[in-house]
């Protein structure tokens, strides 16, 4: 299966996709499953599931993305909030006690807060090692030395803010069509990841809007 299992909708409040519009472009890619990891909610994946209700090709994967103490943790598996601003360790703690796993996003960008060094030994299920934000970028580079030091498996997501983003790289994992088998087959280990950098053009699009919004709010 082919999945893009980071993306913001409107709910992160730093992203402008619409979780109908992200399904709608996510389909016509030809994906097979997403996740909306919305910044510490998960009002994106209620409104996702509703939306796509009734399709039998396509998944919406439970997530958020977690503001730690130490950096960001994203989340699957989950379909409540889980309290922002606890340890790394803790908050783990309760994603594996809902059933989720722990994944490290962009764990070497210090200004997306990336966990950064507290990733080197903290007890992750998988480490995201191509960020279409980064691709060229130190972050994926060393994501993927440690991923392969750690026998950690490996993430691609596009990180997607805006819905031309979707899908810039994605994890392809040996799956079958559920939830339960998607995140079986990421904790085996059984992924592959695949894609190219966001396009420039887009991402600087992306700066400008949030900067007119800035200056209006």
């Amino acid at each position: 299966m082919i999945i893009d299992p980071h993306i913001h909708s409107i709910y992160s409040g730093d992203a402008t996709g619409t979780p109908r519009g992200i399904i709608k472009r996510s389909r016509k890619i030809g994906l097979d499953a997403i996740a909306i990891a919305d910044h510490n909610t998960t009002k994106g994946l209620t409104v996702a599931l509703k939306e796509s209700k009734g399709f039998n090709d396509f998944i919406i994967i439970p997530a958020i993305e977690i503001s730690t103490k130490k950096g960001h943790l994203v989340v699957l598996g989950v379909t409540e909030d889980i309290k922002p601003g606890l340890s790394p360790e803790e908050t783990i703690e309760i994603i594996r006690n809902q059933g989720g796993i722990a994944i490290a996003p962009h764990p070497f960008v210090r200004y997306r807060e990336g966990l950064c060094d507290n990733v080197l030994t903290l007890d992750v299920d998988a480490i995201e090692t191509l960020n279409s934000r980064y691709i060229f970028g130190y972050s994926n580079w060393r994501a993927k030395k440690l991923a392969a030091k750690r026998n950690l498996p490996e993430i691609g997501c596009s990180d997607a803010h805006f819905i031309g983003a979707i899908g810039s790289c994605v994890t392809k994992v040996e799956a079958d069509f559920s939830v339960e088998s998607i995140l079986e087959g990421i904790l085996k280990g059984e992924t592959n990841v695949f894609g190219d950098r966001t396009p420039l053009p887009l991402i600087l699009k992306e700066v400008i809007n949030k900067k007119i919004k800035r200056a209006f709010d």
